[in-house]
């Protein structure tokens, strides 16, 4: 879905990523990679194909858009050093043409020199790609001009809809209130956070093939 924020023209993907085709620029937010092990060391079974996936998601979007950029809205990254990280450093080496930058979150907690000996760029929130302000934790706070928007991630957005009977289907989405445009989650092994939308602000909803706005 095609929709104009702060005069520029960005496709919300069924991909659970933003896509700005003037500048060749992916946005995506809160991957958690890195997940899956840190609960099998709890003891917690979880299937080690899960990464594969994950990765396979990216290289995908890679394939559909051909971006320059990537940007990674935090939350890269979601635990301390494990293998999963040499399966993500070895997919960056394998795209020596792509930029791939990281706006850390609360759980990039990496050494900075094991950031360093890999293709990302990091940088700390608040990152200015005017006419955007890149961040992890939407900038409640801090006040946005009226011609920039809010580009974040962290909360993980969904909503219920409800069906026929007492059934509702719960969906990620991205959300936008005011200024502040949060995308969903793009690891699968995230969960979701129940928004209540507000009267002035906008909901899209991902489906398979799909984003629809809703309300």
């Amino acid at each position: 879905m095609e929709i104009k924020l702060a005069g520029e023209k960005l496709l919300l993907s069924e991909d659970k990523i933003i896509y700005w085709s003037k500048w060749q620029t992916v946005f995506i937010a809160d991957l958690h990679l890195g997940k899956t092990t840190h609960f099998r060391k709890a003891g917690i079974a979880v299937p080690t194909a899960i990464i594969k996936a994950e990765i396979d998601r990216i290289e995908n979007i890679i394939l559909k858009f051909r971006p320059k950029r990537i940007f990674f809205l935090g939350d890269l990254f979601h635990s301390d050093l494990n293998h999963e990280w040499d399966i993500f450093n070895d997919f960056l080496d394998q795209h020596p043409t792509v930029e791939f930058i990281l706006i850390k979150g609360n759980h990039d907690i990496l050494n900075d020199k094991i950031y360093n000996l890999s293709q990302l760029k990091i940088k700390k929130e608040p990152f200015q790609l005017y006419p955007f302000i890149l961040t992890h934790h939407p900038l409640r706070k801090v006040k946005v001009n009226d011609n920039e928007l809010n580009l974040c991630g962290h909360i993980h957005p969904g909503i219920s809809i409800k069906g026929k009977g007492r059934s509702y289907l719960s969906l990620p989405c991205f959300y936008m209130d005011e200024n502040i445009m949060i995308l969903p989650a793009f690891g699968r092994f995230t969960g979701l956070a129940k928004i209540k939308p507000k009267k002035d602000s906008s909901t899209f909803i991902v489906l398979n093939d799909s984003v629809k706005k809703i309300g």
